[in-house]
């Protein structure tokens, strides 16, 4: 049964897509959504010579913009009788994702995938080809359907 659904963001166009398919799906399973939106670490861009003064304040405000996207995008887009609360992790999005899941004992995650081969896959990430390897739930991958497909 599923009760838990989590459907991780970036704020893209994929991932509102996913997360109207979550609830379009909810209305067969009632379950309980989950919304959430990992921020990067800084560290991983530390080629910029960002000075570590400043860094607790970008992590704030990075924060408050997350938080208010995340609760404008719930409320533009999840019914009111659908229950569903707002998250905000920092670090790997593949790693936060599968450990969140893990914790509160999700049983679906719906992920948007924005469909990139090549270069961009590689410069840009795969993260939900990593959530799906390596989540210990299943993953319903949602592909916007104006995503065309380019032959690597």
């Amino acid at each position: 049964m599923v009760k838990r659904i989590l459907v991780p963001t970036d704020f893209s166009e994929s991932a509102r897509y996913a997360l109207n398919y979550a609830v379009d799906l909810n209305r067969v399973l009632k379950a309980r959504l989950y919304l959430l939106h990992v921020l990067q670490d800084f560290t991983e861009f530390s080629e910029y010579n960002l000075s570590p003064s400043i860094l607790p304040q970008l992590y704030v405000e990075f924060e408050e913009n997350a938080a208010k996207r995340l609760e404008d995008m719930m409320a533009d887009m999840v019914p009111s009788e659908i229950p569903c609360g707002t998250y905000i992790l920092h670090g790997v999005p593949f790693y936060e994702i599968i450990q969140f899941a893990k914790k509160e004992n999700i049983d679906l995650i719906v992920i948007g995938s924005h469909g990139r081969t090549g270069l961009k896959h590689v410069l840009f990430g795969h993260t939900a080809e990593k959530v799906v390897k390596k989540a210990s739930c299943p993953v319903l991958t949602v592909r916007h359907p104006e995503t065309e497909f380019a032959m690597p």
